[in-house]
């Protein structure tokens, strides 16, 4: 479940670690952080931190005690990836020592880096003792979403290389080796026990990290982190160092969340830490019930702010986008309403352009055609003393002059001198009556 409210509830050997994590626009908030005794009143106290804040948490999640839970990893062939849920119960059966009946289940799967295999990380707990947790949280009125065991819940951000976590707790040492995408194997040692030295946990790591020597190679592990406080983690951490020739380090946190000095952070870095994860669904030991969360006075009145802010805006836009629309709507029935006024106008001026037009082409005509009168003066003035016309016909492209000459040869070359005559077409020469001749000439005119 990813949420931007998450509480995280974290049970140690005589502790309790609870923090409240808000993610919101402003980054990321720590309403809460704090270390509870292990007692009958931690859950009223964690209830009671939880109502002193405006914001009900999104999601709870609850890392069960360590010694209740149990883990086994298992390697499976590809091909088998699609029975997984058969190979669980399967397996459920064979490794985890409860009684189904008083059994909760969880998982997480991982493909090696090869595609061969699938890597199946089998966690289980007590139904008895995880919902005894779980119910005295909700009747002080804290809801629990998911309850998972703190060393699976964090392999996500530790298992992108071979990591060894040591977990020191105030009775109990937990060993995690990390790999592959998945938690590889866990190992808890009682730290209370007679006969406990610090060789022991050295011991079990070396075994721990032999039993996986097929896929961690020669390299071995590439890293380690610690986790707790107190002499004993300081010791052990000099100790794994010298052993694996390896620079041990504190688990740190993401870059989201280290915004507090270290010295406020080191005691509380798991729950931190935890809290920060979104856990894989499948490794939720109990159903998620979908719970329903309140919404806060500050989300609903920024929310009314962005919304009142998002209407403002779009009503900038759509008067921005509407208003030169309209305003040309309006203009458009303005101008067809002064076009219905002025109809009668504006077809006389219509007409008045055709006229107009018309008289144009005239002029142009009357000033490129010269008129008969004109040509019949230049026809009359052109021709001898001695020669006169009894016949003249022009039909504008051609002019045809007949009658009576004393010289008729000379009358094409004279009449071709004209500047409107184009071409001769036809010239003729008839009977001679006394000293004159009868002529007939046609030319054609220019254009």
């Amino acid at each position: 479940m990813s949420a931007k409210t998450t509480m995280c509830i974290l049970f140690g050997d005589k502790t309790v670690d609870a923090v409240f994590v808000d993610r919101s626009m402003l980054g990321t908030q720590i309403k809460f952080m704090e270390r509870l005794p292990r007692d009958e009143d931690v859950f009223s106290a964690v209830a009671a931190l939880m109502k002193a804040e405006t914001k009900t948490p999104a999601r709870v999640m609850l890392c069960i005690p360590r010694g209740s839970a149990i883990q086994r990893t298992l390697s499976y062939p590809m091909a088998a990836k699609g029975e997984l849920d058969n190979m669980i119960r399967f397996e459920a059966t064979r490794h985890i020592p409860l009684p189904e009946d008083n059994r909760l289940l969880g998982w997480s799967t991982a493909d090696t880096p090869d595609e061969k295999q699938v890597l199946l990380n089998l966690v289980a707990a007590s139904r008895t003792d995880v919902r005894g947790l779980i119910d005295q949280f909700e009747q002080a009125g804290v809801p629990v979403d998911e309850a998972v065991p703190f060393s699976s819940a964090i392999a996500p951000t530790l298992s992108d290389v071979p990591t060894l976590l040591v977990l020191a707790d105030e009775e109990h040492i937990e060993l995690c080796l990390y790999g592959r995408g998945i938690l590889q194997d866990s190992q808890l040692i009682s730290s209370t026990a007679p006969n406990f030295c610090m060789e022991r946990v050295v011991i079990a790591t070396r075994q721990m990290v032999a039993k996986h020597k097929s896929w961690l190679g020669d390299e071995g592990i590439s890293r380690i982190f610690t986790g707790g406080a107190g002499q004993l983690i300081d010791g052990l951490a000099a100790e794994l160092g010298t052993v694996f020739g390896l620079h041990v380090h504190a688990l740190e946190l993401s870059e989201t969340l280290n915004t507090l000095p270290s010295e406020e952070q080191e005691p509380l870095v798991e729950v931190l830490l935890a809290a920060s994860i979104d856990l894989d669904p499948t490794l939720n030991l109990i159903e998620d019930k979908k719970r329903k969360v309140p919404i806060s006075r500050r989300t609903l009145i920024i929310s009314g702010l962005c919304i009142l802010l998002s209407i403002e805006l779009l009503a900038i836009y759509g008067y921005n986008i509407g208003s030169p629309w309209l305003q040309r709507k309006k203009i458009a029935r303005e101008i067809a309403k002064m076009q219905q006024v002025t109809a009668d106008i504006q077809d006389m001026r219509n007409e008045n352009r055709i006229y107009r037009k018309q008289l144009i082409q005239l002029e142009k005509v009357s000033e490129s055609q010269i008129s008969i009168m004109e040509i019949l003066k230049a026809v009359s003035d052109v021709l001898p003393e001695d020669s006169y016309l009894n016949g003249f016909s022009c039909d504008g492209a051609q002019l045809t002059l007949k009658g009576n000459s004393k010289e008729p040869g000379q009358l094409p070359q004279l009449v071709l001198e004209l500047p409107f005559v184009d071409i001769l077409n036809a010239s003729d020469i008839g009977r001679k009556e006394g000293d004159y001749y009868e002529f007939e000439l046609s030319v054609s005119l220019r254009r």
